[in-house]
């Protein structure tokens, strides 16, 4: 149901469990997750800490990048000290070889490898840019979303990579997009004929990329808005953020956001027509340590001055609002009750959806680290 934001009343709700909590730690769902891009990683192997503990990622001898928990389980040196031996992990201290699996698949001077010599492995792909690692299960429980802005047709689009640090929750990071009216109260956009509304079929997200493997995987919001333009000469400010916020193309902007429990998709446009996509995904380094990294780009307009300009607005666009998002991320309280009002319906429902997938976590990956 489409409703304009603003309406101060509070949800009614007689079902207390229909609200999710605030939860104090991480929270994470089970999903696909970003853990880096794909040029950084090189050979390997590469340590970083990833849900909380240590990891390595490297690649084999065909180029797969792979995976595991950092230390070794003979004597627990740190297995992103050692190096790449035809493809497998070796540890620095006394050698063992371990392949893709997390196995131990050679002993220098033992024979008979102890079938427990094994650390935890977590299933890895690479697409878009990124090598992603799997949480929450032993097997993924839905494949990784496409996203043809970058796999398949990354010549329509002029982009840069982003890289932002900060303490707040990964569900803080991803609601972002959900809950449209911080977009006037904190970045100063002021809207008319405000559209939202959660999306109920993938379909309506295909702009995006192909549908996710899972329906209930999947959430996805539409928003539309057109920004005010107050007399020049009376508020010459005002009257430039609302031309500049379209890209001085039109008078609405709208915008498409769908994802996973783990990243999201964007596509934006004025008055219907495409001006850029994000992918973003979420690296959660550790409670209160996340990351968010993705990829930005403006659909080519075919006239370099048009697709320069979209560039550069958008870019300072992306930069300026992280610059604003960040600090309330870093601050926030999540720990605690929370009061809601009519237009925090469609973050309500987000909630619930990310903590349907929080609950489906089974295997944390504490075991075997």
């Amino acid at each position: 149901m489409t409703r304009a934001a603003g309406s101060p009343e509070e949800l009614e709700t007689t079902d207390a469990s229909a609200v999710p909590p605030n939860p104090a730690g991480a929270n994470l769902a089970a999903s696909w997750y970003a853990a880096i891009r794909s040029p950084r990683l090189g050979k390997g192997p590469h340590r970083m800490r990833l849900f909380g503990r240590q990891v390595v990622l490297w690649r084999d001898r065909r180029g797969v990048a792979h995976c595991v928990a950092a230390h070794c389980p003979h004597q627990g040196a740190d297995l992103g000290l050692g190096d790449v031996v035809d493809g497998q992990l070796r540890c620095p201290f006394h050698h063992w070889r371990f392949d893709g699996n997390g196995v131990c698949s050679a002993i220098p001077g033992v024979e008979r490898i102890p079938t427990t010599a094994r650390t935890r492995s977590y299933p890895t792909q690479e697409a878009h840019g990124f090598v992603w690692v799997w949480y929450g299960t032993p097997e993924p429980l839905f494949t990784l979303p496409e996203f043809p802005a970058k796999s398949a047709r990354p010549r329509r689009y002029l982009g840069f990579h982003y890289d932002d640090t900060t303490t707040g929750t990964v569900r803080q990071l991803l609601e972002n997009a959900v809950d449209h009216q911080h977009f006037s109260a904190l970045h100063g956009l002021a809207l008319d004929a405000v559209e939202f509304r959660v999306l109920t079929e993938q379909s309506e997200a295909s702009d995006n990329g192909p549908p996710l493997s899972r329906d209930d995987s999947w959430f996805g919001v539409w928003f539309s808005g057109r920004p005010r333009r107050p007399p020049l000469r009376r508020a010459p400010f005002a009257w430039l953020t609302g031309v500049v916020s379209t890209f001085a193309m039109g008078r609405r902007m709208q915008l498409l956001v769908d994802g996973w429990p783990g990243g999201q998709r964007f596509t934006a446009y004025v008055d219907g027509t495409e001006v850029y996509k994000v992918i973003m995904g979420i690296v959660p380094e550790g409670d209160r340590a996340t990351r968010q990294i993705g990829w930005a780009g403006v659909r080519r307009t075919g006239r370099w001055p048009r697709t320069l300009f979209n560039y550069a607005l958008f870019w300072v666009q992306n930069r300026a609002g992280t610059f604003q998002d960040v600090p309330v991320y870093d601050s926030t309280r999540n720990a605690q009750r929370t009061v809601y009002v009519r237009y925090d319906n469609g973050l309500l429902r987000f909630r619930r959806y990310y903590q349907s997938w929080v609950d489906r976590v089974t295997d944390d990956g504490r075991t075997g680290t």
